[in-house]
């Protein structure tokens, strides 16, 4: 099959997350432009890294400036909003060759409208995702729901993200 990086993926261009339960992980499957397809095991480990390095940027991203409720509001409408998006496409359906690695490092860069992650992975790969800051929101619900299904500690979710209902706090802001 040759060295990935000889073979670089093309563009993502849909990607799915679930929880898989025999490996307590969660396998992000992703599908190119050109249906190729691969599925990067995230551990637990992984996920929290991934998920406390993100929050920071969402919340730079959106009204850095307000108070801690107001702010938390507006997280939650932002949140809300794109969760309204989410299930509209079927998920990634990995092909016959996919290509399967387990990410041992994640980097992330800030854009004008949003994130590129690319997670290297054993063996020897790499692949980018770019997100705008709504689908970025999307995988972070996501992921907040696959973490209560495997029961893994939710610590790290704002409420916001964890219960954008309760911490919308819409009676205490008329």
């Amino acid at each position: 099959m040759g060295d990935e990086r000889d073979h670089p993926m093309s563009e993502i261009r849909k990607f799915s997350l679930v929880y898989d339960a025999r490996e307590d992980r969660i396998a992000w499957d992703a599908e190119d432009q050109d249906g190729a397809t691969t599925r990067l095991w995230l551990t637990q480990r992984m996920c929290r890294a991934l998920v406390g390095a993100i929050l920071p940027l969402l919340q730079s991203a959106t009204a850095p400036a307000l108070e801690p409720l107001r702010q938390s509001a507006v997280q939650s409408w932002e949140q809300a909003a794109a969760v309204a998006g989410l299930g509209k496409v079927p998920g990634v359906r990995l092909r016959p060759g996919a290509v399967v690695g387990l990410v041992h490092a994640a980097r992330m860069r800030r854009g004008a409208q949003g994130l590129s992650l690319t997670f290297d992975f054993t063996p020897a790969g790499s692949r980018t995702v770019t997100l705008s800051l709504t689908a970025v929101r999307q995988m972070l619900t996501v992921l907040c729901r696959l973490y209560g299904t495997a029961g893994w500690p939710a610590d790290l979710w704002p409420p916001w993200i964890a219960d954008p209902d309760a911490a919308s706090g819409a009676d205490a802001l008329n």
